[in-house]
Formats: structure tokens, C-alpha cells, sequence
């Protein structure tokens, strides 16, 4: 008898435990819905505003980084800056624009401080300036730090 009244104790537990696991797959699949659905949203609609700002702090770090946003047709002017310096290695940032083209490289190395910044009028050139921009860091043993930022109104 008491084994019994064991296993029934147990059923109560595990068809909860079930249940949860259940709703926590189905919360995920409904999760990742609506992120795609953002990330749909955002890359076709971008609002004037906050487009980019990244700031790391970096040691001993060797990587490359692309950091993208998109600029449309609702921006009418665009904030551009890179700020940065290597205490020790070498940094290179560049700002590509959608049609490729660079319009911004910047290069530190043991001990260089550099920044850049530029305003650039979107409506006057809409097919130039509208589309994806990229951020490119590519870092060698460098100790230092940068900060990127897009800003459209």
C-alpha cells in the first residue's frame, strides 16, 4: 500500500513537470516568432534615432567585427563618429557605406588616439546614403579601447 501511495504521489509531479515543458517549448517557438518578426520590421522600416552606439573596452584581444544598420528613406541627415585609441597593438576601423565604397578608415597603433566624424545629408543623395552600412574592427594583440556610433534624424 505504501508503495502505491508513493507512486501516486510521484504522477502529480511529473504531469505537472510535463505540462511546464510543454508551455516553455511552446513560449520559445512564440519567441522566436515575434524576434524574426522584429528583425524583419527593423531592417525594412529603421525610425530616425539611435541607429548605432557601441563601446568596448578590449586586452590582449585579436578578432574581426562587422557591426551593421541601416539607414532609409525617413532619415534626413546622419551622424557619424569613431573614437578610439591602442595603448598597445594595432586597431582598424572602417565605415563602409551601402554601396561598399569606405568613408571612413581609421588606424591605431601602440599608443594612437584617433577620431573621426562627419554629418552627411541622406535626403540631398537618397540612392547613396539608404541601404546597409557597415562598422568593420579588425584587432591584433591590441589592449585599448573604441567607440562607434550612428545617429539619424
Amino acid at each position: 500500500m505504501a508503495i502505491f501511495l508513493f507512486a501516486k504521489a510521484q504522477d502529480p509531479h511529473a504531469e505537472i513537470q510535463k505540462q511546464a515543458e510543454k508551455f516553455h517549448k511552446k513560449m520559445e517557438s512564440a519567441m522566436k516568432d515575434m524576434r524574426d518578426e522584429m528583425k524583419q520590421t527593423s531592417g525594412q522600416e529603421a525610425e530616425p534615432g539611435n541607429l548605432v552606439q557601441e563601446h568596448q573596452k578590449l586586452h590582449n584581444n585579436t578578432s574581426q567585427k562587422e557591426i551593421e544598420f541601416r539607414v532609409n528613406r525617413k532619415i534626413d541627415q546622419l551622424e557619424l563618429s569613431i573614437n578610439g585609441h591602442s595603448t598597445i597593438g594595432n586597431m582598424e576601423i572602417e565605415l563602409l557605406t551601402p554601396d561598399g565604397n569606405k568613408m571612413a578608415s581609421i588606424h591605431m597603433k601602440n599608443g594612437n588616439y584617433a577620431s573621426w566624424s562627419r554629418v552627411v545629408n541622406v535626403k540631398e543623395n537618397h540612392s547613396e546614403f539608404t541601404g546597409n552600412w557597415k562598422f568593420t574592427i579588425k584587432t591584433e594583440n591590441v589592449t585599448g579601447e573604441f567607440t562607434l556610433r550612428a545617429n539619424g534624424n
